[in-house]
């Protein structure tokens, strides 16, 4: 007879791949910014604009304390429950059966257990090797302790005087350990901390939670093996490349894991977070290593950009995660440095902070440019669009108009110039741009904006294409056509245009709807550095 489904009221709407995930919320403050050469990139390259601001690093508090609760065992169920560990009840059926011995069920690479008194959890080890409940926010499971029920597939909560005969939590104690790779003696990894609330006096300090490591991180070290580090006698293998630049945070991570390229590092971050690699800091006043508790990314890198740019396509949103990925660690795979650049990004993004790194958090200033070719005549000139589903490459920004359908509609029913001017600026505020009034002039429309984090500007001129190509006008000049600046887009604009030119901080771009054919229709943005000065 098969066990009873659980009624439990648990949290709706949480994926599978994470179901009772607990995430850090806090503001995370991140360490110095990495060793980079910073300057101008040349047009030419794939990568735009350079970060000449040298904002003030970011330094993360290291806390040494130790801290022990004198709350006796016996109130330990009560104070460590099982709510929080809970699998939503729509998410149980993804799960596979239970095993006829053990009643484990399996998702991906981690196990559930169904609890006799209702619900399912997710099942860990903790330092000790006791099965405990685990969030999938931690690599060491400390929730209750649980066991199988004698002749059954259920599991339940190990019994208070087990627990205390064990002895293996006789005290409460909240340890934040010493980690140093010159101790030479064999001391082993820190062990968890457990979950009890902390006295008023505790939380008011604001201590972090300590790392927790599984023990298949621990690393055994060949001669024909990767770098490694030591932590408190435990080795540990380091991310790394053969190139990797020198930098004060490394990153440890599971010795059968490859080198990190973007897809790996997504498909860890989606499927088993805990198992990206974490972040290891060298404390200068003892010179040893220490573990950072927090996870390094929340989120996937495409779920990051999402958040900031809501309305880009799909392929759009890829292409930016990826473009960004390969910029910060100049190189298709990941290093120290460049993983720390893409916190401080996401950091910055987050709290609305300036930017370190303008140059890979501005998905305008990654743009390819593309070129300008001959039109059909000798003197006209046009430019030929890539794709709209191009995947690999950051050639263009496409906004999907199904994440904007009343405006969208709005815009196909009318061709004024100034509702056109209207429609783009409203969709560049919607993802986080600030744009220039636009003026009520109707010919060669343009809109002239900016982002908060960084000093560039953009100048776009707008277009509407049923081509997959660009016409452009024969005078690159718009003088020369009767059209000057202050006419096209207003006297403050053209001010703002001429200066940001003369201290070469202008992007030249060119935006606007493509309709074609078979394909989804698209607003565009792309980058041609056709100046009109």
């Amino acid at each position: 007879m098969s066990p009873k489904r659980p009624i439990r009221p648990t949290v709706p709407g949480q994926p599978p791949e994470a179901p009772h995930s607990q995430r850090d919320t806090q503001a995370q403050t991140l360490p110095r910014n990495p060793v980079r050469g910073d300057g101008v990139e040349p047009t030419s390259s794939s990568s735009s604009g350079s970060d000449t601001q040298a904002p003030e690093p970011l330094h993360s508090p290291v806390h040494l304390s130790d801290i022990r609760s004198p709350a006796p065992v016996d109130t330990l169920p009560d104070a460590l429950s099982l709510d929080p560990y809970y699998l939503s009840p729509e998410l149980v059926p993804l799960l596979s059966a239970p095993d006829a011995t053990s009643g484990i069920r399996t998702f991906r690479t981690r196990t559930y257990v169904e609890l006799e008194e209702g619900g399912t959890v997710l099942l860990g080890h903790d330092a000790e090797g006791h099965h405990r409940a685990r969030s999938s926010a931690e690599l060491v499971a400390s929730g209750p302790r649980l066991e199988q029920v004698a002749g059954s597939l259920l599991w339940r909560r190990v019994a208070v005087a087990a627990i205390e005969s064990d002895g293996s939590d006789s005290s409460l104690t909240m340890t934040f350990h010493s980690l140093s790779d010159d101790d030479s003696s064999g001391a082993t990894a820190p062990k968890r901390q457990r979950t009890t609330p902390a006295p008023a006096q505790q939380s008011e300090a604001g201590v972090e939670t300590p790392p927790l490591f599984r023990p298949d991180w621990a690393f055994k070290p060949t001669l024909a093996l990767p770098q490694f580090i030591t932590v408190s006698g435990v080795h540990y293998k380091v991310m790394s490349r053969m190139d990797a630049r020198e930098f004060p945070i490394l990153y440890i991570q599971p010795p059968l894991h490859p080198a990190y390229d973007f897809d790996v590092l997504e498909a860890i971050l989606r499927h088993t977070p805990e198992e990206q690699p974490r972040a290891v800091m060298r404390v200068p006043t003892h010179d040893h290593w220490e573990i950072d508790a927090r996870l390094p990314f929340e989120k996937t890198l495409t779920a990051h950009v999402r958040d900031i740019f809501p309305e880009v396509t799909t392929v759009t949103l890829e292409n930016i995660a990826r473009r960004q990925f390969e910029l910060a660690n100049s190189s298709p795979y990941a290093d120290a440095a460049g993983l720390t650049a893409l916190r401080q990004i996401f950091y910055s993004w987050k709290h609305a902070t300036p930017s370190p790194h303008p140059q890979w958090s501005d998905p305008l200033l990654m743009l390819s440019t593309l070129p300008t070719t001959a039109g059909i005549t000798n003197t006209s000139r046009a430019i030929d669009l890539p794709a709209p589903s191009s995947t690999g490459a950051l050639n263009r920004l496409d906004f999907d108009p199904m994440r904007f359908r009343p405006q969208w509609e709005l815009f196909l029913n009318t061709y004024s110039t100034i509702d056109f001017k209207r429609f783009m600026a409203g969709l560049l505020t919607r993802n986080g741009y600030t744009v220039m009034e636009p003026n009520n002039f109707n010919s060669f429309p343009a809109l002239v904006f900016r982002r908060p984090g960084h000093d560039y500007l953009f100048f776009m001129s707008l277009h509407r294409t049923r081509i997959p190509k660009l016409s452009l006008p024969t005078h690159n000049n718009p003088n020369t056509t009767g059209v000057n600046l202050e006419t096209q887009v207003g006297d403050a604009a053209a001010q703002a245009v001429k200066d940001a030119h003369e201290a070469n901080r202008i992007i030249w771009l060119k935006g606007g709807s493509q309709i074609l054919p078979g394909v989804a229709d698209t607003v565009f943005i792309i980058r041609d550095d056709n100046a009109r000065l």
